[in-house]
């Protein structure tokens, strides 16, 4: 344990959050656990937060310069000139950029693990056929979309609510051969099984994360929580490994430091499906992760400009036999260019 208690001082502008729990000292330690003062710079970002500005993705390729954005001298030179950083007192929604559908804001973080479906750049089929199997409120199927221009994009996502709010954002932004479907992912595997080039699974978890960006998260750290998303998590990544192709790639990613949640729940699906094997992504080794032999990648808040997160990339081994094709019942929604872009609410 920390043996002192923490005495966290708010960054300016930040109000002044609580002291640790025991859980997230916990936490910490597992992470860090010989580098207290990583310990306490982690607890720090998350309990008293500094201003972080957002990446925004050109959805268009369309820049403007109503926008605050940082100098893209201080991002990496792998980044897409598709993406930018804003600056952290700057709001992309409130911009006309975004009324018209030119841009979509996103935390920096889930750049950065998106970021990994650049490694399959040269590995993958050109226009490949793509599965966001949890994708509101669609972020990852956006970035995925100026990344690897897929030639179809299933975006799923089985709460109606949120499905709404999927729908809206790739309408807005115009996003091509984009098809939206609500069902759950074991009935995916039933229909579709063996039928994508790529699956992105950016899993329901506790969240953990989330507390950088301010917001208050109730009992993500508790162990109950932790272990209730882990066992769903190993779920969806069963149903979802069963809609990858011969020769196919998983993306599996999520917004928590638990590493029962991450690289726990790639250890274990590994040992239960032998036949997908984790990728080396190049331009993340500064991320690569202590906590596992495999390559995996984590996002902290106080060593990057976003809130934090994970991100393992598996790639299953070729088999002739196991290509399948996407019924066209699937395909019974498909998200048509707005006529014209309403203003956010």
């Amino acid at each position: 344990m920390i043996e002192r208690r923490l005495r966290i001082e708010p960054h300016p502008g930040v109000m002044a959050r609580k002291e640790p729990t025991n859980l997230m000292q916990k936490t910490a330690i597992a992470l860090f656990p010989d580098a207290e003062s990583e310990q306490i710079e982690f607890l720090d970002s998350l309990l008293s937060p500094p201003p972080k500005g957002n990446a925004v993705i050109w959805t268009s390729g369309e820049r403007t310069d109503e926008l605050k954005l940082q100098p893209r001298e201080g991002l990496p030179s792998w980044l897409p000139g598709e993406i930018d950083l804003l600056e952290p007192e700057e709001k992309a929604g409130k911009s006309r950029a975004y009324r018209d559908g030119l841009l979509y804001s996103l935390d920096y973080s889930s750049v950065l693990t998106g970021s990994a479906l650049l490694a399959l750049s040269d590995q993958i089929d050109s226009s490949p056929t793509v599965l966001d199997a949890c994708a509101a409120p669609g972020g990852k199927s956006i970035l995925c979309s100026t990344l690897l221009k897929p030639g179809l994009l299933l975006s799923n996502e089985v709460e109606g609510k949120r499905l709404g709010m999927l729908r809206h954002n790739l309408t807005r932004c115009r996003i091509p051969n984009a098809y939206t479907q609500r069902m759950p992912v074991h009935e995916l595997a039933e229909q579709a099984r063996h039928a994508f080039d790529l699956c992105l699974v950016d899993a329901p978890c506790s969240g953990q994360s989330l507390l950088a960006k301010g917001q208050d998260v109730q009992g993500c750290f508790h162990p109950s929580i932790v272990k209730g998303n882990a066992r769903r998590q190993r779920k969806i990544l069963s149903s979802c490994s069963e809609t990858v192709r011969s020769g196919g790639f998983l993306f599996y990613s999520t917004c928590t430091f638990s590493q029962r949640e991450n690289e726990g729940a790639i250890e274990k699906f590994v040992a239960d499906h032998p036949d997908f094997t984790p990728l080396k992504v190049p331009h993340l080794a500064e991320y690569r992760s202590t906590l596992s032999e495999f390559p995996s990648y984590r996002i902290y808040p106080h060593r990057s400009n976003g809130a934090g997160g994970f991100v393992c990339l598996l790639q299953r081994s070729s088999r002739e036999s196991e290509i399948g094709s996407i019924p066209d019942a699937l395909l019974a929604y498909p998200v048509a260019p707005p006529s014209s872009i309403d203003s956010p609410e």
